[in-house]
């Protein structure tokens, strides 16, 4: 029963307390809101670059696994760890003792067939042979020659070349050991100049072009690198709604690696755009409003807005050049209209 009454109480108390909020009179006896002080920031034309934010992982311009493409075990090998090659170099001769004999002797039947076409050529052109045995000769020579080309092959595949200039990785094999194909050796890497792949939003697509210069950082130096956006992929992903770019970068000082983590930040052509700091934007899920101020008072208009950079937001509707708008004491104005006092900032 006490519990009930406490209810029914509380209940009148909140209906007086309306009943007076709403009463006219009453509203007049209760003092008006003093003004709230602000500072104010006048809109004007300002140069403005978009900036796009993004992630991506390094990779050199050129890279591959140096294998081996037979079962055979390793001779020798031509280079150490880390070492600079150009292309073309020799890096590791298997074994090939097989091979190098089997072309010996292949070369030997070469010769002695050329011999026998060359005695034969001499008869014919005294009609003193058949010109159908001479070209049964002739085909001998060119079915040597074929062995001696396939001979040459088995050999090359014994022979690991470097396929492009670059710096090598850790050895992972040593004289004497047996490699599969497939096997890794080494790596090759050309990082003379690096790709780099990110994702950005199919919306950015307007501020993305061939060409554009890039920056990208990493937590591994203090400092920036300066590329530009060399490719754009010719997909949006579905799922995502974003694409891939690749960009490149120089590299002559060797400091970026492949694998690197950066962050990527692309610059957008220069235009001239309405800012205004980011203390001044109320945000509220999509929707966007600032107090725009007419002499003593203030209203909020909703706006707007474009890109933003580091304190500064753009604002593409909604406002006009010259128009000011309350920067600091936005969290204290309430409704859609208050009184301000302009203080100094």
């Amino acid at each position: 029963m006490v519990k009930w009454l406490l209810v029914a109480l509380i209940l009148g108390a909140l209906g007086i307390f309306l009943l007076r909020e709403n009463d006219p009179a009453d509203a007049a006896a209760r003092p008006a809101r003093p003004p709230v002080p602000v500072t104010v920031f006048q809109l004007e034309p300002s140069a403005f670059q978009s900036r796009i934010n993004a992630l991506g992982s390094l990779r050199a311009w050129e890279s591959v696994d140096i294998t081996s493409s037979v079962a055979e075990t390793v001779v020798s090998l031509f280079f150490e760890d880390g070492d600079r090659v150009e292309r073309g170099q020799l890096l590791v001769t298997l074994r090939q003792d097989e091979e190098q004999a089997s072309l010996r002797e292949q070369e030997e039947v070469l010769a002695e067939q050329e011999r026998e076409v060359a005695r034969l050529e001499d008869l014919a052109s005294r009609n003193q042979v058949a010109l159908t045995e001479l070209d049964q000769r002739r085909t001998l020579v060119a079915i040597a020659r074929n062995k001696i080309a396939q001979m040459k092959a088995r050999i090359e595949d014994r022979n690991i070349n470097a396929p492009f200039s670059g710096q090598l990785g850790l050895r992972q094999v040593s004289p004497g050991a047996l490699v599969a194909p497939g096997q890794v050796i080494t790596t090759l890497d050309d990082n003379t100049r690096m790709r780099l792949d990110f994702t950005v939003p199919a919306v950015s697509l307007q501020f993305l072009q061939v060409g554009q210069r890039i920056e990208a950082n990493s937590a591994a130096y203090d400092r920036s690198f300066t590329g530009t956006v060399s490719a754009i992929d010719s997909r949006v992903d579905p799922v995502s709604r974003s694409l891939t770019a690749r960009a490149s970068f120089p590299n002559q000082a060797g400091l970026l690696k492949p694998g690197l983590l950066m962050t990527v930040v692309l610059l957008a052509q220069e235009r001239v755009s309405l800012l205004v700091p980011e203390e001044a934007l109320i945000s509220r899920a999509s929707e966007h409003f600032v107090w725009r101020l007419d002499e003593d008072r203030a209203q909020r208009v909703p706006v707007t807005i474009g890109g933003r950079k580091p304190g500064w937001v753009e604002i593409t509707e909604g406002l006009a050049a010259g128009d000011q708008v309350v920067r600091d004491g936005v969290a204290r104005l309430r409704g859609t209209e208050a009184t301000i006092r302009r203080v100094e900032g």
